[in-house]
């Protein structure tokens, strides 16, 4: 099952940032992948520290985000969008929000359960409800960024049966210098799913390095550089359950 991720350096204005999504999901989509996922999010101009107010950004961002991800998934047909995050208001309250597509069709969402301090200040909610998607390739989890962190969310997750993990993330120019991907390492090791970490950077790859981390390793990563970048992966589902099969006799 091959996978596309869109590595992607944020840009300062939000049509910037749709045109070099678009940009690469087109290209991802020549390379024929089961899914191509996009990252934390992908449409907010700027750098994650400049976040300041959630309502802002969801009149700047949202409805053309929306009616882009429609429409690239309709140009990409059979193909599963995995539509990194955006915010969304529902209810008076604020999410960051992340989204399946194929065909045009919103399939799914899922709400961030864990976002951050500076989100919180900025107005984001917190969601609620662990998410697994059932698709005709795989069962698929979605968390985002920090929930990674949720010992008792991510044992939720894999318990409702997901093989794979969609995890967009946004860098932080303040987040500590890590060798490696141990937390992702550890999900991945421990219950046998494979996760797809997408990363959305701006001056720094600091805790935004896109990478494929199945239970045998580190499958694909991109470098240190800031740049835009597509990774691409086939995942051996066969292996993974082998894997799995042995992990739950153990």
């Amino acid at each position: 099952m091959k996978v596309c991720l869109l590595h992607l350096r944020i840009r300062d204005s939000l049509k910037g940032n749709l045109r070099a999504a678009s940009r690469q999901i087109l290209k991802a989509a020549e390379l024929k992948p089961a899914f191509v996922a996009l990252p934390e999010y992908f449409s907010v101009p700027g750098c994650m520290e400049n976040f300041n107010s959630a309502e802002e950004i969801y009149k700047e961002t949202h409805s053309e985000t929306m009616n882009f991800l429609e429409d690239a998934s309709r140009q990409i047909g059979q193909i599963y969008l995995l539509g990194g995050t955006f915010v969304e208001k529902e209810t008076g309250r604020f999410y960051n929000t992340s989204t399946l597509w194929r065909d045009g069709l919103l399939l799914g969402k899922y709400k961030k359960i864990n976002p951050i301090a500076g989100e919180i200040r900025a107005g984001i909610a917190r969601g609620s409800q662990p998410t697994v998607f059932e698709t005709d390739l795989c069962k698929l989890g979605l968390v985002v960024c920090a929930d990674m962190f949720d010992k008792d969310l991510i044992e939720k997750v894999a318990k409702m049966g997901a093989e794979v993990i969609y995890l967009p993330v946004a860098a932080m120019g303040t987040h500590p210098t890590v060798k490696g991907h141990p937390l992702t390492e550890k999900v991945s090791t421990d219950y046998g799913i494979i996760v797809l970490k997408v990363g959305n950077v701006c001056s720094s790859t600091k805790g935004g390095r896109s990478a494929v981390i199945a239970p045998w390793g580190i499958m694909e990563e991109v470098s240190d550089s800031p740049k835009d970048t597509i990774i691409v992966a086939d995942l051996d589902l066969e292996r993974l359950n082998a894997y799995r099969k042995n992990l739950n006799t153990a």
